[in-house]
Parts: C-alpha cells; structure tokens; sequence
C-alpha cells in the first residue's frame, strides 16, 4: 500500500508523521532519502492492526508475498524480482530480510510474527553498497523497540474467529547503572480454517516468540546491545484446494479438466480424485500435514564514536530447523507426500565505520557471512510409482529421499560517498565487492518409508536400482542405469568461487524545501547456486536438451538498474506525493521452473519496465486518505519449451501488471477518548503463479478490503478495537503447482490451489504502562 499510516494518538493529521528510516545506514527523514522506500513506525502498525511480515510487505507498491508452501516459506518479490523455488532453505531470496540489522538467510525464518516494533523500511531495487548481503531486488528491514532507562509495558489480548487467541506485550526498564533490559513475547493459537470432511481440520495456527535485550550505556562515546531471540510454530499444514486438470498436447501446459480423462484419448487414465464443489477450503485429506519450525539466534551491537569517525560491529548467531510435510495430492488416497527438512546454522559479521564533514558523509565497511546447512527433500509415494513405472509397489513404502548439504562463504568489501556538489544539489557513488564460495553435496535415492507420517528410511534399494541412484559432489556425479554427464565430469559444476561487483550512482536535486528529484544507476547482483530437484532425472537423463549435471547448478544474476523520482510535500504539509519509474535491464535473470516432480533454476535474461505513485493525505481535519499505484510491464525470455521446442517469453510470477491500493480513516472526540474507524483495500491485477505460465495457475484479479474501528483513551493509555480482515469474504489462491498430466509424465493430474485466508473478525485491547 502506502509509504505512511496512521500512527496510534489522538492528531488528527497523524498519517502524515514524520518517519525516519536508516536506508542509507544513518538517520534521515523518507522525505529526504532518494530511494524508493516504504517505512512504518511501530505505532502506526499497531493501529492498522498489522501482525505478520506479510502483512507489512503487502503494503509497498510493486511488492507481492510469495509462498509456495504456504506457511513452510516466505519469499518477497520486488518489481517483479523474486524467487520461488521451495526445494529447500539453502536458496536466498533477491529481496534480503534483517532484523535489526542482522540478515536472515533461510525463506522458512521470514514470515514471522511482528511484535513490539520500533519500525519497518522495505527498499525497492538493488542495495549491494550499504546493506550487509547484497540483493538484486531490494530488502525488507524490522527494527525491533530498544531498552529503556524509564519503565515502560504494554500488553495486548486479541480474540477472534476461528478461535483465535494472541497474546503479546514488553517490559522495559533499567536494571541497573548504565544497564537497561527490555523483554518482549508473543503468543498465537487459532482453530484451522480448512474443514477436513474425512479427519482433523488444517491450516490451525500455534506459535510464540521472545526476545531479551540488555543494552549496556558505556558513556559519551557508545553503547553495546545484546539481543537474543527464539520462536517456535508447529502447525497442521500443507492444505491445497484439488482441482483437475490435463495436459494440452500443443503447448505442454496444464488446463481445468472436469473429466476422468487425463489425455483425451476415450483411455481407463484417470484421476485419482475428484474434488467435490463444496468450498475452496474443504477437502477431504487422508494424511494431517505438519510444518514444524524452531529458531534461535543471538544478536551483539556495538556501537563506539571517535573522534573523527563513528564504529560499528554487529555480529549475529542464528539456527534453524524446520520438518515440513504436506498431502500433496489433496485428496482422501495415499497418492504423495512431499516434505522438506532444514537444520541451518549462519554467521555474519559486519564491522562498518562512518564520517562526514560540511559537504561531505562517508560509510564504508567490511563483512561475512557463513551459512552450513543439512537439507533434505523428497515424499512417500508407493501408489504414484505404481502407476508411473507400472510396477505393483503397495505396500513397499516406496518414495524418494533426497539428502544434501551446501556450504556459502561469503566476503564483502563496501562503501559509499555522498558530497554536496552546492546546498541543493548532491551526488552519491558506492561500490560493493564480494567474493562468494559455495559447495554442495547432493544425493538422490528411491527408498521404502517406515509409513507416511514417519517417513524413516527401512529400505534404502527397494527397486533394486543399487541404491543412490545420483550424486553430485566435488568428488563427482554417479548414476545407477543412467548417462548423467555426456562426457567427462566437472568438479566446478558443484562449487562456485567468483568475484562480484556491485555499483551506485545517484544524483539529488533539492528544489526548495518541499521537494527532492533523484536519478540513480544500481547495477546489483545475486550470486549463483546449486539445484536440489525432488526428482532429478529429467536434468541429468543424458537428454541434451535437458543437459547433464551442470544443470544443478546456475550462474548469477546481474541487474543494471535505472530510475528517476520525486518525493514532495504539498499544502503545508497537508500531503505528500511521491513517485518513481525505473528501467530493469537483467541478465542471467534466476528463473525458476516446474515441471512435473522436477523443480530447477535456470538463467536466462529478463527486462522490466515500471512506475509507483503514492499519495498521502489530510484534507480536513480528523480524515487521513492513503492512495497508491503501481504498474510493472516484465518479460523473461526464452522462459518456456513448446513440445515443438521453440522457446517463447514468460511473464514473471506474481507480477501483476497493476495493483492499487486505498485507506481512509476518519477519527473524532467522543467522551474522553477518540473514536476512529478505517477501511482499506489492496487491488491485484491478472498474475501467473508459474513461470510457464499456464491456465490452470493463471489468477484473475481481485480486491481484499478490510475494515478497523477502535476506541483510545485520552491519554492512550489503553485501546479497545474490532477488525474484519477481508471483508467481502474473497476467494483468491496465493499459490497453484501446475501437476496436470498422467503420473507417467510426472504429473497428479491436478493443480495443486493454495487459497487465502477467509473472512476473519477479532477484538482486541491493549494498555500501556510508562
């Protein structure tokens, strides 16, 4: 949606309160900063009633959520600069996550709860000169609420439908000299929303996060934070919506089929379910999905001012484990079970110093980071080998398991200059070069499962195959019964060792006082990285369309970025309107493709074409108006093979090419208090959630409308508000897999459909004590 909301409090003109962001890793007015950046302060969340990441993102013009699995990832796309591939956590997004500065590699550790807020800043296009990790597309930073040497709490109760109960509130206050401590939870549970007409409902809601800070005051010159984390979901999950479908002969794609024919050749084919029309969230599931997710990290900021130049060294620590698994084909038969494993451990430092002068400021700085991780994916699919290989496997367990790991080093040199060419007029240049090193060690293997819930290896050759049937390391690529080189093996297919070079050049036109116009060049990039499919033949078949084993692994991308904007304030601060258009030129875009069992990235080149306007305002006392649009034009070339084999363009995934956005909000005295109620809506034009863009995962447009009104006491002390979160009950998927086909083709002969939550009302209050 919108760059600013209404902020909690009793102004009438709140909506236009000042939000000062770090964008440029110094404190500055978003007025002031020539970047496409959307900020929030925590108060102004709290009373848009927004909770979740994904709320915060969907806020940003040009901004999309992405989740393939629902709740087992979290992707952000940007103008159209996204990724998707849900094969594992070791794949990182082009639009970077922190958290109070620190980055957040895994897609499963993004989509968390927000709770005790200071801010949030979601910068559109590439920052590889200022931002720790380097992205292609841009970054979403959460800035957490600090210590405080006064005491101050708060503590907020929500109730709702679905029987949904949260809980979450802080304490903040000295502990002793020059020790404050601040410690801060959350706690959510909901009935699931999708009725199960077979067994337990899904899509139930069930997890808490805490944080502790102590911040030590070290006198004139600096301050050191420490700040520890953890969090915890154990969900009934992996819900799809079935619906069936087929192969069209001339394009290859999936269509809606109402039939029992998959192929249309009058054949006995069919499919192994027929969803019923009761509701797209009811169905009938055999098997009670799981996503399961514990993390914990540690977070040390110090803080240190010299004479001439300030010091910073941020240092984090973060673990992950996640245990994912999901009815896959959606439907009261033991078809497939598809589930995901990930036990991450990451390390960053940063160590960044800063200057300025008259005309003059300066950032530069170094860092690291590692991330080591132990993935796996696969499922139990004892009925779908069956019919794929015409081989009587019930009753084998038989499915596939996909053990791997992958190393990432990565080393940074950055900096950036900003020099007042006169007092209106000033010209910004950053550079970023990084050096990153990564190793994989993947195997594939056909295994009998203990049963489908445990999914524990009893047999690990239950066809006979020898066991493994691929391995892609260092050491080599092996295969059981089938040619996967071609020729001789590279051991570079399986690590990568390059140096990148990322780049800023702006220009800042000050005209008066009310005014900023701003150009910039951002050429960013987004290192290479290595393939984990669930099914890995149709890469390394010996097929030299398909290619060997160099197709597990994909170069990197480079984006040279060109954008032109303004950021005003009209009416003596009545309003402001701010605007941007930019020209994406990519190559070695990261794509990212599905077919059948298969899912793989590839290169390939990409342009993108676009505008944003965003419009805050308050005419008339007690009425704030919020208006946005953005229009993104994209084509990725060359995205698609026709059965033909002639290669045509695709248009990215979740890429509208328009989305709108509105709030009004009229607050009023009443008794002692103020009363104000809001409503706001976010339109989403026609968009693929694949990028071969089929029809059957083809989404048309649609409009979300919510609807907020809430009572604060006079000296906001306490707030008691109702909500409806889509209000006109709308049906609208979040995600489909095209999985059209017969099983011999790799297909259900199905689209799996993730739809979007469903009307859903709640009360809540808060009280604050300071």
């Amino acid at each position: 949606m919108l760059s600013a909301a209404v902020a909690a409090g009793g102004a009438s003109a709140s909506v236009l309160e000042e939000v000062v962001v770090t964008a440029q890793k110094r404190e500055q007015s978003m007025q002031d900063v020539g970047i496409a950046v959307t900020a929030f302060t925590g108060d102004q969340l709290k009373q848009l009633g927004y909770s979740n990441a994904q709320q915060v993102t969907a806020m940003s013009p040009g901004v999309t959520t992405i989740q393939p699995n629902g709740p087992s990832s979290y992707f952000v796309s940007v103008r159209g600069v996204g990724q998707n591939d849900f094969s594992g956590d070791h794949q990182e997004s082009p639009v970077a996550i922190y958290i109070d500065e620190a980055y957040v590699s895994a897609a499963s550790g993004a989509g968390f709860q927000l709770f005790d807020i200071e801010r949030t800043e979601v910068l559109r296009g590439p920052q590889g000169t200022l931002f720790g990790r380097n992205a292609t597309g841009g970054l979403v930073h959460y800035v957490t609420r600090k210590p405080t040497e006064d005491f101050e709490a708060y503590a907020e109760a929500k109730i709702g439908r679905f029987n949904k109960r949260t809980v979450e509130g802080a304490v903040s206050g000295g502990l002793a000299d020059g020790v404050a401590g601040r410690f801060s939870f959350v706690r959510n549970e909901h009935d699931g929303f999708v009725k199960n007409n077979i067994g337990k409902d899904l899509s139930n809601g069930d997890d808490w996060a805490v944080r502790a800070q102590l911040l030590f005051d070290l006198g004139d010159n600096g301050e050191w934070l420490l700040s520890a984390r953890a969090g915890e979901q154990d969900i009934d999950a992996g819900f799809f919506e079935h619906s069936s479908a087929r192969v069209n002969p001339e394009t290859g794609l999936g269509e809606d089929f109402n039939g029992p024919d998959l192929v249309g050749d009058g054949g006995s084919d069919q499919t192994p379910w027929q969803e019923p029309d009761d509701g797209v969230h009811r169905g009938s599931y055999n098997f009670i999905g799981h996503n399961k997710i514990e993390s914990q990290g540690v977070t040390s900021n110090f803080q240190w001012s010299f004479e001439n130049f300030d010091f910073v060294a941020i240092t984090d620590f973060w673990h992950l484990e996640k245990d994912y698994v999901e009815d896959s084909d959606a439907s009261p038969a033991e078809f497939f079970n598809f589930y995901l494993r990930s036990d991450l451990d990451q390390f960053s430092q940063e160590f960044r110093i800063s200057g300025d002068s008259d005309n003059l400021r300066w950032v530069a700085g170094v860092f690291y980071l590692n991330i080591d991780g132990e993935f796996g994916n696969g499922g139990y699919a004892e009925n779908f080998f069956s019919a794929a290989l015409g081989v009587p496997l019930q009753g084998t367990g038989a499915g596939l398991d996909n053990p791997f790991e992958t190393e990432t080093d990565s080393y940074a040199i950055f900096g950036q200059l900003e020099f007042d060419i006169t007092p209106n007029l000033t010209a910004i240049a950053g550079l970023r070069w990084s050096r990153e090193e990564k190793t994989t060690e993947y195997h594939s293997s056909l295994v009998s499962f203990d049963s489908p819930e445990n999914l524990n290896v009893i047999d690990p050759d239950p066809l006979g195959l020898g066991g493994t049937y691929f391995s892609f390391s260092k050491a080599g690529a092996t295969s059981s019964g089938m040619d996967v080189s071609g020729g001789a093996f590279s051991p570079d297919w399986a690590e990568i060792d390059d140096d990148l070079l990322t780049a800023k050049l702006e220009l800042d036109w000050r005209v008066g006082e009310d005014t900023l116009l701003y150009a910039s060049f951002n050429r960013g990039i987004k290192a290479g990285g290595f393939n984990a499919p669930l099914d890995s033949t149709d890469l390394i078949d010996g097929d030299p369309s398909n290619g060997g084993p160099e197709e597990m692994k994909f170069d990197e991308e480079v984006l040279n970025a060109y954008e032109i904007g303004f950021k005003t304030t009209l009416f003596d601060g009545l309003a402001r309107l701010n605007g941007a258009a930019y020209y994406y030129d990519y190559n070695d875009y990261q794509a990212f493709r599905l077919e059948g069992l298969t899912q793989y990235v590839f290169n390939t080149d990409a342009e993108v074409k676009g505008w944003e306007l965003e419009l805050q305002a308050t005419p008339v006392e007690g009425l704030d108006v919020l208006l946005g649009v953005g229009y993104i034009d994209n084509v990725v070339e060359d995205a698609y093979q026709l059965p033909s084999g002639e290669l045509v363009d695709r248009t990215a995934v979740l890429t509208p090419e328009w989305n709108l956005n509105g709030l009004v909000r009229y607050e009023w005295p009443v008794g002692a208090g103020m009363v104000a109620v809001q409503a706001d809506f976010t339109y989403m034009d026609d968009h693929y959630f694949q990028l071969k863009n089929s029809p059957v995962g083809a989404e048309d447009a649609y409009t979300l409308s919510n609807a907020r009104v809430s009572y604060t006491s006079e000296d906001d002390t306490w707030v008691v508000a109702a909500f409806v979160n889509n209000l006109t009950d709308e049906e609208y998927r979040t995600m489909v897999f095209d999985l059209a086909g017969t099983p011999a083709e790799g297909g259900f002969g199905m689209a799996e459909n993730y739809y979007g939550a469903p009307r859903w009302w709640g009360v809540s209050f808060s009280y604050n004590w300071n």
